[in-house]
Order: structure tokens, then sequence, then C-alpha cells
């Protein structure tokens, strides 16, 4: 049903807009609601705060809150009666909190709410520093005004805005939620500082009304940082050290790898490029059966796009499957002569009393505890993820931090989400994007833009480790200062099946693929 009201939505737009007068492009109407909004005063507001009082459809009253602090926090509440609602977006992790109870948002959801912080931040200026790409315009009719609509594209999340075609303000803002389309509409315009503000605003949802009138507003206000984190719950069960956890978990990661090893599974891969609009294409998918062979994850194609392969594909694919397998003991035989060889100089070095060459094996490797050590920990909590309890905390660079090597210059721009199984001392999913670009060979080999994010989940398998179960990464990057690659993969992992392998790796011939 949710569907179908989307869809019809989606369609009445579609009939009701109509092209943009000839000339117009959507840079020139963000361009006229610049000069119509405040023109160089918006770029002097770093914070707004927004109180006001609201109506319900059926006659219930309240209050309505709103706070942004740019470049990426947003916070709305809404209390009508017995209804209290709160959404939040803090730069690391998207919650809300409802008659559902409080929680994390994940997925398409979080985007959304990103995306609306950052269109509220930047008053729809620079949209392409913020990776936000508009569409070609359209023309529309909002409450019998003539309006310009254009659509905004980012992370694959979309939100529709409409400009009055005379004053060139913003009067209406569509965004897309889990239950349906949400209509924002903006009136009663009066400048604050220079800035042209909506003191009447009315939000639609779901056949529900809330009228809005604001009594306050005030830019540049100090917004405490907590006013954004996830919310304390009285009463909640005491918190662990978080430190400690951590280093339990990294103690226990080898063990984790053994167990790993004695899975099979299939993976199933995705990818989607995306177009110069913004809007996301399809890709090839493909379904893999994955064998461990000493550490290594072979895998070995079994169909591309639902169709398996073809006799003679089949044929060259166990070629290659087999050399890879070859390829990976002679590997594992060479990194085993080099461990003798090197355990040996150790202990010579310790008779002799000699401590050079002892310390990490690679500069770029990072622990748990090195990222609890580069990263600035809020929010930590309790939450439910797939029915286990878990330890979920926010992260984002420490300031003043300075890395010493490639991996801590990595982590020092990352933030996010990570959430942890306490008892089984896993972690169940994490979640993080670059705050910064990351440069390989000073930007000459590659650069990767702050638009890039990943996804990874695991799941409790046969009561016994947690394994991946889903991954995801939106990569934006330029190689070699000219070339720009924007591609989403993601990759599920199922089917897992204790294995037992002989000596010879002799991998057998992959049961029959399911349809993807």
């Amino acid at each position: 049903m949710k569907r179908i009201r989307l869809a019809l939505t989606l369609i009445i737009f579609a009939i009701a807009a109509r092209p943009a007068l000839a000339g117009d492009t959507s840079s020139k109407i963000l361009d006229r609601n610049k000069k119509a909004s405040g023109g160089n005063a918006l770029k002097r507001v770093k914070t707004t705060f927004v109180s006001g009082s609201l109506k319900s459809t059926d006659g219930t009253t309240g209050r309505f809150l709103y706070q942004t602090a740019g470049p990426d926090r947003i916070r709305t509440d809404i209390e009508a009666g017995p209804i209290k609602i709160s959404e939040c977006y803090n730069g690391k992790s998207a919650w809300r909190m409802d008659q559902r109870g409080l929680r994390t948002l994940l997925g398409s959801e979080a985007k959304r709410l990103r995306l609306e912080a950052l269109i509220a931040n930047s008053r729809l200026q620079d949209l392409s520093r913020n990776r936000i790409i508009p569409q070609p315009p359209l023309r529309a009719s909002i409450d019998g005004r003539d309006a310009n609509a254009i659509e905004v594209i980012r992370d694959d999340v979309h939100a529709r805005l409409f400009f009055d075609a005379k004053t060139n303000l913003l009067i209406k803002q569509e965004r897309e939620r889990s239950d349906g389309v949400e209509e924002l509409f903006y009136s009663d315009y009066r400048a604050v500082d220079g800035v042209m503000e909506p003191f009447a605003m009315k939000i639609r949802s779901g056949g529900t009304e809330l009228v809005i009138v604001v009594d306050h507003l005030e830019h540049n206000r100090t917004l405490e940082e907590t006013a954004f984190r996830y919310p304390r719950i009285e009463g909640e069960k005491p918190l662990p050290d978080l430190e400690a956890l951590m280093k339990t978990i990294e103690a226990n990661q080898e063990k984790v790898e053994e167990l790993f090893d004695r899975y099979t599974f299939r993976e199933i891969q995705t990818e989607r490029k995306q177009e110069g609009n913004g809007q996301m294409k399809d890709g090839d998918t493909k379904i893999f059966e994955i064998t461990p062979v000493y550490g290594t994850r072979v895998g070995r194609l079994i169909s591309i796009n639902g169709k398996e392969l073809s006799p003679s594909e089949r044929e060259k694919e166990d070629h290659r499957v087999q050399k890879r397998v070859e390829d990976v003991i002679k590997q594992h035989e060479k990194e085993q002569d080099r461990e003798q060889k090197k355990q040996q100089k150790k202990e010579e070095q310790s008779k002799a009393g000699d401590k050079k060459g002892e310390g990490n094996d690679s500069d770029d490797d990072i622990s748990l505890l090195d990222f609890l050590r580069i990263s600035e920990i809020t929010s930590v909590r309790r939450e439910m993820f797939r029915g286990h309890e878990v330890i979920a905390f926010d992260f984002e660079p420490r300031k003043n931090f300075k890395p010493k090597n490639r991996g801590e210059s990595l982590v020092s721009k990352l933030a996010g989400t990570m959430w942890v199984d306490e008892d089984a001392k896993q972690i169940a999913r994490a979640e993080a994007r670059l705050t910064d670009s990351f440069k390989i060979g000073g930007g000459l080999l590659a650069s990767v833009s702050p638009s890039t994010a990943i996804v990874i989940e695991q799941e409790k398998i046969g009561n016994e480790v947690w394994l991946p179960s889903y991954n995801e990464v939106n990569l934006s990057v330029r190689l070699f200062v000219l070339a720009k690659l924007k591609r989403n993969f993601v990759t599920r992992y199922s089917d897992y099946r204790k294995y037992q392998i002989d000596d010879k790796y002799e991998l057998g011939k992959p049961k029959e693929a399911a349809k993807p």
C-alpha cells in the first residue's frame, strides 16, 4: 500500500510538472533563489534556532523546535498532545524517537536525513561541493501559484524543491520517507539578519497536517553539541568499558578468522555506475561460490545477471580457479618460509640482546585500540540489531590529531557509527564515511572524495561466530588526476556451510546456483 501511495504521488508530480521556460536551468533558478533569500548574508548563517506553536488537523496543539548547525547537523522536535517526535542527523549518525521508541536510522532513511541537513545548512549554495546534483527544472503549480521544481540527488536519495516563480523563494519541499512522501510548505517570509526566513509552515504526511507558526527565529545562536547526540535513556543498563571491550574483540579476532576459514559461502556482487545526472545505472550482478584456501577466499563464478555459465565458460572458469588455488598455495609456502626465517632472526637477536627489528610489521596497520585513540567517541548506547542487544557508538576525527602513517591518516578522516555484540565480542555492523579527501601518491595516483562511504554488516552463524552478511561501498575517486570514477558496490553473503577440504585443495564443482 505504501509503494502504491508513493507511486501515485510521483505520477501526479509528473503529470502536473511541465518543462521549464526556455532558457531556465537549475543553476539559474538557484541563483535567483540565492539573491531573493539574502545573497551574501546567507554565508554568515552558521546555526539556526526556530521555535513555534503547532496545531494538527484534529485540533491538537503543541510545540515545534528546529535546529541546524553547519555543516551537516539538523534536529526537529514535534510535540502535540501525547505525540512526541524527535529526528536528528548529527554528522555521524541519524536517529529518531517516536511511538516506536528510540532508534538509529539506517540505509535510505539516514541518507535522506543527511541530504536534508546538507540542504538546510548550505542554504542551497555550493551544491556540487556537497555532491548534491540538481536535475533539469520543471514547471509546477503549488496552491494555484506557478513554481519551478528541481529534484536533487545525493547518494541515490532524492528530494524535490519548489520555488515560487515570482518571488523565487522556496515554498515547498518533498521528501521520501519509509511510509510515503512528506510535504513541507513554507510561507510568510520575513527578513532576519538580512536573510529571508519562513514564519509559517505546514507539514503534510499520510493524511495528517500540522500547521506551524514561528514565534522565535535566531541565527548564530550557540547550540550545544549534546542537542544533536543520541539521547540517554533513564534506567538504562550500565554500559561496559569501551576500551576493554574493543581490546577483547581484537584479541578474539584471530580465533574469528580461524572459524571463518571453516566456511564456504555464496557471494552476490552488484555494481552500479553513477551517471553525470546523479542517477545510478544498473550494472552486472554476479554470483560466486567462495571457498577458503589458507586464509584466502577463492571465488568461482556461477552466474551473471541470473544466467548460468555455458559449458565452455564453466571449463574456462574451472581452469582459472585451479590456477588461483595453485598461486595461493605457492604464496602460502613462501610466507611460511619467510616467517620461519624471521622467527629465527628474532631468536638470534634475542640471544644477542639486540632489540632491533621488533615492532609492527606494517606502518599502515591499524588496530581497534588505535582506532579508539585516533577517533573521538560519542553517544555510546545500547540498541537492538537483528534480535541481538548490541553496544553502539558514534565516532568522528579527533581534533588536532596528527597521523604518523597512511593507516592513521585514513582513520583520522572517518566519521560514522559502529555496533558491537557485547556477549559475542564481535562487530555486528559498521558504517563510515570520509570527512575529507584521502590522497594516494599526493593525489597523483588517486584522490578519494569525501562522498565515499562504506557499510559492513555481519550475522551470527551457527551460534558460533559473526560473519559478513552485507557490504556496500559508495566510491567516488579521481584516478591519475584526470579520470573520475563513481560506483556503488553491494555484496551480499549467504548459504554459509561448514567445509572440510583435503590437503590437495581440489575444489569440487559448485552446487546448482540459485537465481538472484
